[in-house]
This record gives structure tokens, sequence and C-alpha cells, in this order.
């Protein structure tokens, strides 16, 4: 008799989850009907049974991605059917479970449970068969499965239990997968899928076919970036998943077009490829990014959009700067702790001295290095941020979560390593969402050298680069200078529009075909205006008439100036940051990719000047080292206005500013030496290039009579205030 024969009679119970799965305990008892009778087992070969469940001959294929292998279970829509089926072979308390449950999972060729009856076996009775037809059923739904990672103790044995009386074992029909997922690549996928398993929105944006082109687009853009690295690894993982979709689908790539099989293999190698620091897949939320730089309406525009979100001085740094200046810190060397305020929890920076002692909120100075501020300790604040005041040495950096009130999200943050001289080192760190409090992240260990020193330090390998380019660099590039451009040398230049204001000069644009039909209807606007001006006088005008006539965009100012000439236009000093136009000259043509001057932009205070990036305004404002003198209002006025040089930033040249003499820290002089504006075979004189930013200084312009130096103000904000003829208005850009 096989074991099921000999089972007591005992009560069958049906408990089930949330998910349809019984959840009560297993036995391997009868069924007993409600009238107390028991059902007869059918007659069966016993032995054949036995032979049939213990046969591992045909093991079911599963899926495997990334080192995982999974089956796709489907929802339990045809759960009852696979227990009233079940319930009829020895009335199995166990083996009704199991099937409730195994009918729903799918391999890559087909149904797992009861594999070897496609492949030839023969099965121990009708039950059997009845099961494979309802785990085939079940598994062609157009519902979307689930993955579940095969283990070891994925499906139960199918010996379980033995007769109490006899010693027989039981046995009880289960699946055989064919492989099985290694115990560290399973927790690794099975504690990221509860967080990262629904990004099919994500996905679909990612894969649709513009996108792909869109991707392509950006790795071409990707050197020519002030910081070409940040986006390599986001942009990588963007790109597997675009090639497995392009690969597996037959809806041209796209995610959304493809199979519900097809869909959870991308889902699953989109969990296990990428960064992933503990349970924060860093790569997929950075993607966030990449999918707001599809839209984006140019080149141009984009390599603007991927450097502002990449450089420091426009996210979570501004913040620091403000809050370093508000509390008087001074030091040279200093290490920031930054995070957005929509998190509030209160985040700690553990700073290691190289004498080994931690500054933190409990131990607030050592080593003559101090924290200088601690924040989020009882509340969340709006721009939450910690510092401390260094010297040099080495110095190991640590991050805790003191206090965690955001519990089910990530909670990025920066660590800022700044040196008096040097451009900040920024380190990205994410607290993931089940990191527990004294568990500190271990962010980077920096080291800071002596500002005075005349030798600046370079590792190893830049010194190696640089003496293997330091030939090239002198026959090509030689002893580049700087000198601060004019708005006369602009003249001519395809793209750039020079008006000059409030001196009854011409406006100088360029020569472009459809420029020169522009500036006759120019022409044409400025006689009109001349003959309606004495009408005008004669009566007055409504406040809407008035209004309708000021312009209100910088096109617009444009117009106005370029028809009147004799309009002056002024700014207030408080409302914008200063910077300048450099000439970059070098020993041969071809260095830079273009050769329109270098904008330079305090963005942020004591800070090195940066490309003006539109929609952004820092804390930097003009002070007194920058201008001569100013109106009885306040003003000063504008020589000159400057478009298309800087990124859809004009520029404002104001009448008797000059570059602070010696530059000063609160605003370091720079001349413009960007890395991106190398040409392409230059890139590998990116660092030489870089360095002589920050360490060669604008020269002043011959002087030449009333040349007009670009020394003023880039237009960034969404929205500037200037003053026609004394009046003012506020201009879109």
């Amino acid at each position: 008799m096989s074991a099921h024969d000999t089972c007591d009679i005992g009560e069958w119970v049906d408990v089930g989850d949330a998910n349809g799965v019984d959840t009560a305990p297993l036995s391997t008892e009868y069924e007993t009907h409600d009238n107390g009778v028991d059902t007869a087992p059918p007659s069966i070969d016993d032995k054949a049974y036995d032979r049939f469940v213990r046969d591992i001959s045909h093991p079911a294929p599963v899926f495997k991605v990334a080192g995982v292998c999974y089956i796709l279970r489907f929802p339990n829509t045809f759960c009852a059917e696979a227990k009233t089926a079940a319930r009829t072979h020895f009335h199995c308390n166990a083996c009704t479970h199991r099937a409730s449950i195994y009918v729903r999972d799918l391999g890559p060729d087909g149904p797992v449970f009861f594999h070897g009856l496609k492949c030839g076996a023969v099965g121990p009775c009708e039950a059997v068969a009845k099961l494979r037809c309802v785990a085939e059923k079940t598994c062609a739904q157009e519902a979307k499965p689930e993955p579940v990672v095969v283990k070891a103790e994925t499906y139960a044995p199918a010996e379980e239990g033995r007769n109490s009386s006899t010693g027989e074992p039981y046995f009880h029909w289960t699946c055989a997968p064919a492989e099985l997922t290694a115990p560290t690549v399973a927790a690794k996928f099975e504690k990221l899928w509860r967080y990262y398993g629904q990004m099919d929105t994500r996905l679909a944006k990612l894969t649709a076919p513009e996108a792909v082109e869109s991707v392509r687009i950006m790795l071409e853009e990707q050197p020519a970036l002030e910081r070409p690295g940040h986006y390599s690894s986001v942009l990588d993982w963007v790109s597997k998943l675009q090639a497995a979709c392009a690969q597996l689908s037959s809806g041209g790539g796209s995610f959304q077009a493809m199979r519900a099989c097809d869909q959870a293999r991308i889902r699953v190698l989109a969990i296990m490829c990428g960064r992933v620091d503990g349970l924060t897949h860093l790569d997929f939320h950075q993607a966030d990014n990449v999918v707001d730089f599809c839209t984006m309406p140019s080149r141009d525009a984009l390599r603007a959009e991927m450097d502002r979100r990449s450089d420091p001085a426009y996210y979570m740094v501004s913040q620091l700067n403000r809050r370093l200046a508000a509390e008087g810190v001074t030091s040279k060397w200093l290490i920031g702790l930054t995070w957005n305020g929509q998190y509030t929890d209160d985040l700690d920076i553990h700073v290691t001295t190289p004498n080994g002692r931690v500054i933190y909120y409990g131990n607030k100075a050592a080593d003559g290095c101090k924290l200088d501020f601690d924040a989020n300790v009882s509340k969340g604040e709006a721009d939450p941020c910690e510092n401390v005041s260094c010297k040099p040495g080495r110095f190991r950096v640590q991050v805790d979560n003191y206090t965690r009130r955001t519990f089910d999200r990530p909670v990025p943050f920066q660590i800022v390593c700044r040196q008096q001289g040097a451009e900040d080192v920024v380190y990205d760190g994410v607290w993931g969402v089940n990191r527990k409090k004294g568990a500190m992240i271990d962010v980077c260990t920096h080291e800071f050298t002596d500002v005075d020193a005349k030798v600046p330090v370079m590792s190893a390998n830049a010194a190696a680069r640089a003496k293997a380019l330091d030939a090239e660099w002198m026959a090509r590039v030689g002893d580049p200078k700087a000198t601060i451009a004019t708005a006369e040398s602009l003249v001519g230049h395809e793209g750039v529009e020079v008006v000059f204001c409030g001196t009854g000069r011409a406006a100088a644009t360029t020569t472009e075909p459809s420029q020169v039909g522009r500036a006759f209807m120019d022409m044409a606007l400025a006689s009109t205006n001349t003959a309606q001006a004495a009408g005008d006088a004669k009566k007055k005008r409504f406040l809407s008439e008035a209004c309708r006539q000021q312009p209100s965009t910088f096109a617009e100012v444009v117009a106005h100036l370029k028809a009147n000439p004799a309009t002056t236009l002024s700014i207030h000093p408080r409302d914008h940051a200063p910077g300048y136009l450099v000439s970059i000259t070098t020993k041969s043509a071809g260095v830079r990719k273009g050769e329109l001057p270098a904008p330079c932009h305090f963005h942020e205070k004591h800070a090195y000047p940066v490309k003006p990036v539109a929609g952004t305004i820092g804390n930097a404002r003009f002070d007194a080292t920058w201008l001569e003198s100013k109106d009885a209002g306040g003003l000063v006025r504008v020589r000159a206005l400057v478009d298309g040089v800087a990124g859809g930033c004009p520029f404002l040249a104001i009448e008797g500013a000059s570059l602070p003499t010696g530059g000063g820290e609160a605003f370091p002089l720079a001349s413009g030496f960007y890395a991106s504006d190398l040409s392409a075979e230059f890139h590998a004189h990116r660092e030489r290039w870089a360095f002589c930013h920050t360490q060669l200084k604008p020269s002043k312009p011959a002087a030449r009579g009333a040349e007009v130096p670009l020394v003023g103000a880039f237009v960034t904000g969404e929205t500037a205030v200037v003053y026609l003829n004394g009046t003012k208005v506020t201009i879109r850009r």
C-alpha cells in the first residue's frame, strides 16, 4: 500500500492568505465529508506513483538572468479547480496544497509542474494529467506574473513525512527545477525586488524608440561634458536595458510592446545590473535624470542641462555655501554634509582626524578641527547641512542617521570636501530604507594639502601622463593667454548679437542673410518711431498703453535698443552676480571647439567662476571691489548687451566695471579654461587645461579708445529687473 492509503481520517482545513495561497499547517490525512464517511481512494499502482514523483530525469528548465534562476508565478485564477483535481488523488492535504501553488509556475519550456509529462513520462493517474492541463491554462493567462527566485526551498521535496505505524515515507508531487540560484544572489535580488519590483513606467519611458535614440545622443555628447564620468554608470545601465529589449521585443525594442515573460526578464536584469548600495539601486534613481534629458530640445540644451545637474554648485552644495557664509566660517579646508530638506532625518557627519580622533555632535573639536554647525537635531530644517573645519592631512568621512524620520524612502546626501584654490570634490551617498542607526556609511577618505605649497600635489599616474603629453602641449598649445574680451571683438561673429546702449551708437550684429533682413526692418521701425514721437508727446498715454509698449523679454529689449539707440539701460548691482568673458589664445588654432570668448560667471561666492546656466541663481552678488561708482539711485549703466555667447544667458557689460584686483577669497578669479571646450583631439590634455582655469588669471585688454570690456553680469534667472531710461521693468529671459 502507498503511504497515502494508510493515512488516518482527519479534517481538511482550507485556509487562504491574501494571495489565495493555503497557509494552514500541512498534513497527509484524508478529507472528511460532511456526512463523516471516508471517500475511498482510487485504485492506483502505488509503486508506479512513487517512481513517478521521485523521477528527476526530466527537470524543468527555469529562466536565468544575471545569475538569478527564477520561474514566473501567475495569479491563482484557477486555484479552486486545481484543488478539486488534486483532492481526487489520495485526498492528501499536502498534495492538494502544493498543487494550488505549483500549477501557477511557468518556465521557459512551459509550466514546470509535472514537466515530465511533456517529456514523454507516463503519469500514474488521470488526476495528474488533469492538473497538468490546469497548469497550462493558468500559465496562459494574460495577467502579469511575478518572478519567484528558484532556491533549494522553493519546491518541497517529494518525500516528506512518515507513517507513524509502518515507518514508510509519504510521497507527494512536486517540481524538480533544472537549476538553483546561489544563496547570495537570491538574497540580493529578493531584497531589492521589494523596493524596485514596480518599475514598469520607468522601463517603458527609457526603452521607447525615441528614448533609445536620445540616449545614443547623450552618449555622443558625454565626452564634451564638464564632468564626463558623472553619467557613465547610469547611461551604461540604461543602454544594457535598451539592448536587451531590442533583442527580445518584436515591437521595436519597447518594453511596453513585449510579452509578459520578456518583460519579467527585463525587470530582473534592471534590478541585478547597475550600482547598488545596500537596498538602494543608485542607477535606478539617477535614471530620473535620463528620462528628463530625453525631452531636451537640442544638443546644446542637453549638454547645458547635464552639466547643470552634475555640477555640485547647483544642488545641495549651494545650501552649504549659504550656511557657511551665514556662520562666518573662514577655514581653508572643510568637509560638509548636506541633504535635501524634504528628508527630515537627523543625518550626522563623523570625521576622523589624522590622529585618529573622531569629530561629531558628541565631540565637536579635536586636533585643531571642529564641528561648525549641526542640523535636524530636533526637527527637520529647510536646508539641512553640517560642516567640519579641518587642516592639512588625511581624513576619514562617515555618515550616520541618528534619528530616522523618513521611513519609506532612501535619503540621498552629499559630502563636500573643499580646499581653498582647488575645485570642490563631491561624494554622493544614499542612506538606504532599511539601514539601521549606527550602521555608518564610509563615504570617503580625503587628503588636504597646504594651500601655500608652491608645488601642487599630483598623483603618480597624473604625473606620468603630464610628462608624456608635455611635448605635444608645448608644440600645439604653448603658453596660453587669457584676456578680457571686448564687445567690439565680437562684432561679425556668426550667431552673436551686440547692442551698444545709451550712446546713440548703432547696433552691431552679424552679417547673416536673416540678420540683414531684420536690420532693415529695425531701421524702418526706428523711422516710424521718430515720426510718431512728436505726436505722442502732445497726448497723454494710458497706463495700459505704456505697459504694452514696454518690452517684456530680452529679445524685445534688444529690438527696443536697436530701434532707440539713445535709450539708457541700467541695473541694480544687488540683483545680479558678477562675471566676465575671456578671450583665450593658444600657439595653434583648433585647440578649442570655437573661437568665442569663454564665459566666467560667479554662481556662488567664494567659489571659482563657472559657465552660466540658464534658470539658476546662486548667492554671489556684486560688491564694491567690482564697481567704480553708482548713480544716486544705486544703479549702474549697461554699455553693451551681448547675446549668443553663453548658452542662452545674455551678458550685460557694465560701465566702470573691472576685475577685483588680485581676485581675493570672495571672488577667486579664473580664466575660462573649461575641459569641455577642448576639441576632441585635445581631450588627453583635459587635466592641464583645467589647471590653467584656476592658476592663470585673465589680463585686461589693451587700451583702444572707447572699446567696451566685457565685465558685468550674465542674466541666468528666468526673470530679471532692468531700468529703461530709469523706468523699472521686469523682463523674461
